[in-house]
C-alpha cells in the first residue's frame, strides 16, 4: 500500500486540493485510492457519496477537510494548541486514528492519500507527532509532497488569509513581519526537516509553488506528482479560500480592533464580493513589506535558502532576488485610493444583518461599517 502525505505548506492550494479530494472521495474509494474521513459526520457523508450522489452545500470543514481537522486535534492533545471553532465536536485521536486503521482493514485499497497544510505545524510545534502518524500504516511506501512559496509572497497571502478570518495583526510594512521569525511561515527548514527524519526513506515531492501554477494549480500538479492512476470522470477542482484584495486589507485589518468578530467576518465576506469592483490595482501590484522589511526579510529566510539549495541541488527559487524589490503601489496609498469606490459600493445595500435573539432586524452593513470605513486614518 501507498501513503501520500501531503503536508503543505500553507496558502499553496491546498484547501483546492482537498476539497477535490473529498468531493471524488467515493470514486477514488472505487478505485482503490483511500481519502479517509476521520469522524463519524464524514463516514456518513461519504457513504452519501457512494449511493446517492455528490454532497449537497454546505459541507461541514470536519468533513470537506477532514485531515485538517485531524492534525489540529493530534496538536491539541499533544500541546494545548487551539482547534479553531470551524471544527467542532472532535472525537479523540485515538477514535480518529481507529478510524482510519478500520477503514484500510475493510477496504483494502492501493493507496492512502492524507492532505492537511496544518501537517506543516507539526515540526514546530511536536515533531514527536510525526512519528505517530507514521505508525498508522507500518510497511506502507511513503511519499511526501510539499509545496512551499518564495518568501515575500507566501507571507503576503498568509498574513492577508489572518486578516480575513479575524486575527488582531500588525501591518507588514510595520511590525507585522517580525512573529514570523522562527516559525515555519519564515523557516521552511524547521517545517520540513523534521518530516525528512521521521520518514528518511520516502519519496519526496518538493515542488515551488510557482511550479504548480504553471503546471495548472495544485489539483493537476498533485495528481502528477502522485505517481497514481487516478479515475476518469472526476468532479472538476473549484474555486475556494478566495481572498480580500490587498487594497482593502487595512480596512479588513482595523474592523478587527473595533467590532465583534460575527461582524467582522461578515465585512471581510463582503470585501471579498466587492474586491474586484472597487477601482484597486492589480493585486500583484500593491506592496505590503517596504523595502527595508524586504530585505529584513530575505536576511532571516537566507537559512533556509541554503537548506532547500542543499535539497534540490540548485537554488530552490530561481528568482529569490526579486523578493528584494519592492511592488509599484505602496498599501497605503492603494487602501486611500478605493476608499470612495468602497463606500459607494457599502451605499448600494450589503446584507440586512444577522437578526438577534429578540427578532428584530440588526444594522445593515452599511449602518455598521459605513462610518468606519469613511473616518479610518489609514498611515
Amino acid at each position: 500500500m501507498k501513503l501520500l502525505l501531503f503536508i503543505g505548506h500553507h496558502k499553496v492550494g491546498s484547501t483546492s486540493l482537498q476539497d477535490f479530494l473529498w468531493q471524488n472521495a467515493a470514486a477514488l474509494l472505487r478505485a482503490g485510492i483511500l481519502y479517509p474521513p476521520v469522524e463519524s459526520d464524514g463516514q456518513a457523508r461519504l457513504l452519501r457519496q457512494a449511493l446517492v450522489g455528490p454532497d449537497p452545500e454546505p459541507q461541514p470543514w470536519n468533513a470537506r477537510e477532514s485531515h485538517n481537522a485531524l492534525a489540529f486535534r493530534m496538536l491539541f492533545e499533544a500541546v494545548q494548541y487551539p482547534v479553531p471553532p470551524w471544527h467542532p465536536n472532535l472525537p479523540s485521536v485515538h477514535q480518529m486514528e481507529t478510524s482510519i486503521r478500520n477503514q484500510i482493514r475493510v477496504h483494502q485499497p492501493r493507496a492512502v492519500i492524507l492532505c492537511s497544510e496544518v501537517f506543516a505545524n507539526f515540526g514546530a510545534w511536536a515533531p514527536g507527532l510525526i512519528g505517530q502518524l507514521g505508525r498508522l500504516f507500518e510497511g506502507a511506501e511513503v511519499s511526501l509532497h510539499c509545496t512551499l512559496r518564495r518568501p515575500d509572497q507566501y507571507l503576503a497571502a498568509w498574513h492577508a488569509q489572518r486578516i480575513r478570518f479575524g486575527d488582531r495583526v500588525d501591518p507588514l510594512r510595520a511590525g507585522g513581519l517580525e512573529e514570523y521569525r522562527g516559525t515555519i511561515h519564515l523557516d521552511y527548514a524547521l517545517l520540513l526537516e523534521p518530516w525528512l527524519a521521521a520518514f528518511p526513506t520516502a519519496r519526496l515531492s518538493l515542488r515551488n509553488y510557482a511550479d504548480v501554477v504553471a503546471a495548472g494549480g495544485s489539483v493537476v500538479d498533485f495528481m502528477t506528482q502522485s505517481q497514481l492512476a487516478f479515475p476518469g470522470g472526476l468532479a472538476p477542482e473549484r474555486r475556494v479560500n478566495q481572498s480580500i484584495h490587498p487594497a482593502l486589507l487595512d480596512y479588513a485589518r482595523c474592523a478587527a480592533g473595533l467590532f465583534p468578530q460575527p461582524e467582522v467576518e461578515r465585512f471581510c465576506d463582503f470585501l471579498i464580493a466587492v474586491s474586484d469592483r472597487v477601482g484597486a490595482p492589480p493585486r500583484e501590484d500593491v506592496e505590503m513589506f517596504g523595502a527595508a522589511n524586504r530585505a529584513a526579510l530575505l536576511a532571516a529566510f537566507a537559512p533556509s535558502d541554503a537548506f532547500l539549495t542543499a535539497i534540490a541541488g540548485k537554488p530552490f527559487f530561481a528568482q529569490l532576488s526579486r523578493a528584494a524589490v519592492p511592488r509599484p503601489v505602496p498599501e497605503v496609498e492603494a487602501a486611500r485610493a478605493v476608499r470612495a469606490a468602497l463606500l459607494a459600493r457599502l451605499r448600494e445595500g450589503g446584507d440586512p444583518g444577522a437578526s438577534p435573539a429578540c427578532g428584530a432586524p440588526g444594522p445593515s452593513l452599511a449602518e455598521t461599517f459605513h462610518p468606519f470605513v469613511e473616518s479610518l486614518e489609514i498611515v
